[in-house]
């Protein structure tokens, strides 16, 4: 038994056809197996071909982390890669509403304080609460992938504390941690905690608390 070329073809057009990105996914597999598996999370659909016109699928999609298995014809394979894939597309595409803060009383601090220099004690508290969110983040058991692009973002805002005034790291700090979350497809639970860890390691700052 062997999955066509053609049948992989029809797979990627629905890719195409909704504008997911085929880059942020892995296809592997020869002859009767093929996988397409989402590089950044669990989401993954499995096709077995066990004899003509009969398939074995496995998928997890992005609101079950057990997997959903059948065998069924290429029609029924079709229709349930359609649905998996049209959830990914709501997943990705849709923001958890922990991306950004409001900008007001988040550092909670006046406009010209927050328009100063860091003082040396400032700089040496932001960076060692710097140190404090990454070994946190640790916890949540992100991807290795993502937990290193996390820590290097996280090492360049600690450089920059030297360089930036209040307005500006600020401004930097929390933008920064908003894109990750969105491009790393941070899941709305561990987005969640992210930003409390936020606050939370820098509580003792008056430039956030």
């Amino acid at each position: 038994m062997r999955i066509t070329n053609v049948e992989k073809k029809e797979l990627s057009d629905i890719f195409k056809g909704l504008k997911l990105n085929i880059f942020d996914f892995e296809a592997t597999g020869e002859y009767e197996q093929f996988k397409i598996k989402f590089k950044y999370d669990y989401f993954s659909f499995n096709i077995v071909k066990q004899k003509p016109s009969v398939y074995l699928i496995e998928y997890f999609s992005v609101d079950n982390k057990n997997p959903v298995s059948g065998s069924m014809s290429w029609n029924d394979l079709i229709k349930n890669f359609q649905s998996w894939s049209q959830k990914l597309v709501s997943e990705l595409n849709s923001s958890t509403g922990w991306e950004s803060f409001e900008n007001t009383n988040f550092f909670d601090i006046e406009f010209e304080e927050l328009n100063g220099e860091f003082t040396v004690t400032e700089k040496l508290e932001t960076k060692q609460n710097i140190i404090q969110l990454k070994a946190k983040i640790k916890l949540l058991n992100l991807a290795p992938d993502k937990l290193e692009i996390i820590e290097h973002k996280l090492d360049i805002l600690s450089s920059k504390v030297d360089e930036l005034n209040k307005f500006d790291w600020k401004s930097l700090f929390v933008g920064t941690i908003a894109s990750l979350i969105m491009a790393l497809v941070i899941p709305p639970e561990a987005a969640g905690i992210i930003w409390n860890y936020v606050k939370n390691s820098f509580s003792n700052l008056k430039t956030i608390s």
